[in-house]
């Protein structure tokens, strides 16, 4: 069955739900924003325990210029959740935990902290900064510590580095510091790689189930509840919006004689014709069979009926032919703009009638209203009745 479409106005918008995976940098970026809030609430309670514990250690053994710091890195891990908790800014608590990492690193290496022991903490600070940093960012800090390390272990500075290590202690530090760092990393990079797979498949398989696969519109699944959401909107801002409830004419007759193979050819061309002639803002969905459910946000009766007759003219000067005979093809619809609070299965109903009122009309008409009278006129060439609901 050869295709082929006719002109129509393109002018109302650009398709729309072609289903793409324009949408996953957005969701990779929430899924990554609340394991890192998730990860900052867990590292800072962690931190603040074994910071005030080790810190009140300290003070009962005299070391007050430990138990400060300590105690004061602490109560700055509880200010960083409560920021968090309160404002929601990852970002600026992301500061904030650098600095303390990087404040908190320098210290004990260079106080050495308690029996030259500071240095082993230095390993679990990289492990959380790569984690809660990512592989790249992570590297790069983890970086910065390695100069800093590097350069309390060079520099003779007696008022302010304290701690004495071995040459031996200073190299195998070094090593170990810069082996953890790299497998850290390693690690981090394979699993955001992986969970960017695991995301794209959650993408896929949520456009599978909202898609219909022969005409690649929305489903009746996905448009009930962008129907919910939209008189949602209705009830809260009172936007008003219209549906158009479609129905192909005689498309039973085109199974029958010309199969279904062509049947289905037909809905593909349709579905373009319809998926085109809308706003981008516009939903066009498949609510079954030969039915098409429109929605039209923000949009008055009016307006829905200029739209619903465009349409119908488009699919009625679509050039269908199989086996090289002409193949003509109409389409009625009902508009219902919503005028009242209401569930969203009263519109469809009411949207449904007044389809019925249109078939009942003669076909190939746009009825708005149940009292509305279609005007019928011949059209030449196919044939074809044509119908305007006044």
């Amino acid at each position: 069955m050869a295709v082929s479409l006719g002109k129509f106005d393109r002018d109302g918008g650009v398709p729309s739900n072609e289903g793409t995976l324009e949408g996953l940098p957005l969701r990779q970026e929430k899924f990554e924003a609340h394991r890192r809030a998730a990860l900052l609430y867990v590292s800072s309670g962690i931190a603040t325990c074994l910071l005030l514990c080790f810190g009140l250690l300290a003070a009962t053994n005299g070391r007050s210029a430990l138990a400060a710091f300590l105690i004061a890195h602490g109560l700055f891990s509880i200010g960083l959740m409560l920021v968090l908790k309160f404002t929601e800014k990852i970002s600026l608590v992301n500061v904030g935990f650098v600095c303390a990492v990087m404040t908190l690193f320098a210290y004990l290496l260079a106080s050495g902290g308690v029996d030259n022991t500071g240095p082993l903490w230095a390993y679990p600070l990289a492990a959380a900064t790569i984690f809660l940093q990512g592989a790249r960012r992570g590297l790069f800090l983890l970086g910065i510590m390695f100069c800093i390390a590097l350069t309390i272990f060079s520099v003779q500075w007696p008022n302010v580095i304290t701690a004495t290590y071995s040459s031996s202690f200073k190299l195998r530090f070094l090593v170990t510091f810069a082996a953890l760092a790299f497998f850290a990393a390693m690690h981090e990079f394979a699993r955001a790689r992986f969970q960017e797979k695991l995301l794209r498949m959650s993408v896929q398989l949520d456009q599978l189930s909202h898609s219909d696969p022969l005409t690649g519109l929305p489903n009746r699944r996905y448009m009930c509840e962008r129907l919910e959401a939209e008189n949602q909107r209705y009830l809260r801002h009172g936007r008003a919006f219209s549906i158009l409830y479609a129905d192909v004419d005689y498309f039973k007759r085109v199974n029958d004689h010309c199969g279904h193979q062509a049947g289905d050819a037909v809905l593909q061309a349709i579905s373009e014709v319809l998926r085109s002639g809308v706003r981008q803002a516009d939903e066009v969905c498949r609510w079954g069979g030969e039915e098409f459910l429109i929605l039209l946000p923000e949009t008055e009766e009016a307006q829905a009926i200029e739209v619903a007759e465009k349409l119908r003219l488009a699919v009625a000067s679509l050039n269908l032919n199989h086996d090289d005979a002409p193949l003509p093809m109409t389409m009625s619809i009902g508009v219902h703009a919503i005028d009242g609070p209401d569930q969203v299965d009263a519109f469809i109903h009411c949207a449904d009638q007044k389809l019925y009122r249109a078939k009942a009309n003669g076909r190939n008409c746009v009825v708005a209203t149940l009292t509305d009278v279609a005007i019928k006129n011949e059209m030449s060439g196919n044939a074809l009745s044509f119908a305007l609901a006044i």
